[in-house]
């Protein structure tokens, strides 16, 4: 800072002006780089929202019906993962599922009907 002992008043007005508009710079300059970082920020975050949330739940409903079809397929290979295949297999016995629930009921519940199913094949 300049020495403005002997300086007329209006010099001295000048040159703190002049320094004030030199440091108003400075600032503006250092807030466009502060706007500039949370500009970004901002966009990383929706964009790693996108890319570790949305973006596999959107897979996931696509794909996954799919993959749990192929899965049942492979490991009930007489029901085939199809959704009627079950009433096929049952028409196949000359049953229906309200037939299919009456007996496991007359069995005493689904435990007790399993029970006997595993006790046939013992």
């Amino acid at each position: 800072m300049p020495n403005m002992q002997g300086a007329p008043l209006e010099e001295q007005v000048k040159i703190l002006l002049e320094q004030n508009l030199a440091y108003s710079k400075e600032i503006y300059h250092i807030s466009k780089k502060i706007h500039r970082y949370i500009l970004w920020g901002r966009v990383m975050s929706i964009t790693s929202l996108l890319l570790f949330v949305i973006l596999p739940v959107i897979l996931s409903v696509i794909y996954l019906p799919s993959i749990i079809n192929n899965l049942t397929g492979k490991l009930l290979p007489g029901i085939g993962g199809q959704a009627g295949a079950l009433d096929g297999v049952l028409q196949g016995y000359g049953l229906d599922q309200g037939d299919l629930i009456q007996m496991i009921q007359d069995q005493g519940g689904p435990l007790k009907a399993y029970q006997k199913l595993l006790d046939q094949n013992n």
